[in-house]
């Protein structure tokens, strides 16, 4: 995959990150989610706990109808995206995830959550 390109192909322990990550920050259990990210991400974290808690109060509370996953490698090699769009009865979520390699990183080491809709 060129630098820029999407891809459905995924390995499965970013999968498994990305996911677990969004649930704990959805069930708003903090603690779990911080294990999911790499220490300068927890960093800011801790030193902006609002910042953590916005995120975690964006995601909407209904069962999600679909996802759909997308990935990227960014124009940097050092950077490697896992994007979701998640369907909600009344909104679309975007969930970005940023790990420092593909295939194999488990450590998050950015992410961005944008909530679409009601």
């Amino acid at each position: 995959m060129r630098p820029g390109d999407w891809s459905s192909d995924v390995c499965s322990s970013d999968l498994q990150a990305a996911e677990a990550a969004y649930q704990d920050l959805s069930a708003r259990n903090f603690e779990q989610f911080m294990q999911h990210l790499d220490p300068k991400l927890q960093a800011y974290f801790q030193e902006n706990p609002r910042v953590l808690k916005k995120f975690a109060s964006a995601i909407p509370k209904e069962h999600i109808k679909s996802k759909t996953l997308m990935s990227k490698r960014m124009q940097s090699e050092a950077e490697y995206k896992v994007s979701y769009e998640i369907a909600y009865p009344k909104n679309l979520v975007q969930y970005d995830v940023s790990f420092d390699r593909p295939n194999g990183s488990t450590q998050i080491n950015n992410i961005n959550i944008q909530v679409f809709g009601e």
